[in-house]
């Protein structure tokens, strides 16, 4: 198979669960946020009566939220790359306008009018924000660097030069750290990207678009020697990365943590995600080599169940608590009729209406009779 046809499907899998562990990471978002539990008292809840996380909480919340972006980015940017090189400039500026930017702003408004005001609050949907705007970039960048996306193969990059940029990712996020105050942060509202969360993500975004270049290895990324080496250096990393973290994009983060504290815990913090990232990519390369059904379903239903979960997640929890259950509970139960709903959700108002043709592509959409050919 070709690199024109051939498909990745184990970074497709990766991507997916990626967006579906956004329901594990939101399940616990009232421990870690406990101002939130005062928007749900007829449930019986408040903010000081929410108890400080678990452990076992902590270190799984903490893990997803190391990772899972990082690496959604980077994925991003490996396929963004790779439309670019097949259907040039245009189609992927179109494909995501009306993916990412419909979506952004359909969804995203709806869920700010739920109090009956709107602010123009981003909620969850703030990488679909930062992902339209790395992918405008990138294009016009690649375009200017090579006009003609169809007449010449990818510029080859030196082994020397991916692993220059690969590793670049640690300084990088210790610099974007310092300039969102300590921890990137994220986009509230369309007016307020924080500069050192947008240019770490489009770094890893752009990472990916330069793995995009080196994609034969993937197949040494994914031998089991060097599995092995990345998953102990991803498990060290991590330990010494969960000793210096503090809140979630800088959420309640403690003020009196010192400059030294600060940067190291941003070093251990940043090895760990990459190495994460890169075990992560050559297991998903190694394991998945073809699709199936189960696959094409997780695939399909990651991106919608992920547009749909936080109302559903918060509710979930809050009703959970406050009927008394402890976290383990909480939390599982949590993640499990999140899916459900969710999964419902877009199967009902989703999958077989029109709104399939921006979250889903109108190519990929199952309503396409009798507007147009069903895709083979």
């Amino acid at each position: 198979m070709t690199n024109e046809t051939k498909r990745y499907h184990g970074l497709d899998l990766l991507r997916a669960v990626a967006m579906l562990l956004g329901i594990v990471f939101h399940a616990p978002i009232i421990y870690y946020i406990p101002e939130m539990a005062d928007g749900f008292r007829e449930f019986g809840i408040s903010t000081d009566m929410i108890p400080e996380m678990e452990l076992w909480l902590q270190i799984l919340t903490q893990w997803t939220h190391n990772w899972r972006m990082p690496v959604f980015f980077m994925i991003s940017g490996f396929f963004a790359m790779m439309i670019f090189e097949r259907k040039g400039f245009g189609y992927l500026l179109k494909d995501r306008f009306v993916r990412l930017g419909l979506t952004m702003i359909i969804f995203a408004s709806l869920m700010d009018m739920m109090d009956g005001n709107f602010t123009g609050q981003l909620h969850h949907f703030w990488f679909l924000y930062y992902l339209i705007i790395i992918t405008f970039l990138a294009s016009v960048a690649w375009t200017i660097k090579r006009p003609a996306p169809d007449s010449a193969a990818t510029p080859r990059i030196s082994n020397a030069g991916l692993t220059i940029r690969v590793l670049a990712l640690i300084p990088i996020r210790m610099i974007c750290d310092q300039l969102d105050g300590g921890a990137i942060r994220i986009a509230e509202t369309y007016t307020d990207i924080k500069i050192g969360g947008f240019i770490y993500f489009a770094i890893c975004f752009f990472a990916g678009a330069t793995f995009y270049a080196r994609r034969e290895l993937l197949t040494p990324l994914s031998q089991r020697s060097v599995l092995l080496f990345l998953g102990i250096g991803a498990v060290v990393a991590f330990i010494l990365a969960f000793n210096y973290v503090d809140g979630f994009f800088g959420h309640r983060r403690s003020p009196d943590i010192s400059l030294t504290d600060n940067l190291i815990g941003s070093t251990f913090a940043a090895s760990s995600a990459l190495l994460w990232c890169l075990l992560l990519l050559g297991m998903s390369h190694a394991m998945i080599p073809q699709s199936n059904a189960l696959i094409r379903w997780l695939v399909e239903l990651s991106y919608p169940v992920y547009i749909l979960h936080l109302v559903p997640a918060m509710l979930v929890s809050a009703i959970m608590i406050g009927q008394g259950f402890g976290q383990p509970l909480v939390v599982l139960l949590t993640i499990i009729a999140t899916f459900i709903i969710s999964v419902m959700i877009y199967y009902i108002f989703i999958k077989f209406t029109p709104l399939s043709w921006i979250i889903n592509g109108y190519r990929k959409s199952w309503l396409k009779m009798p507007f147009g050919e069903r895709a083979t």
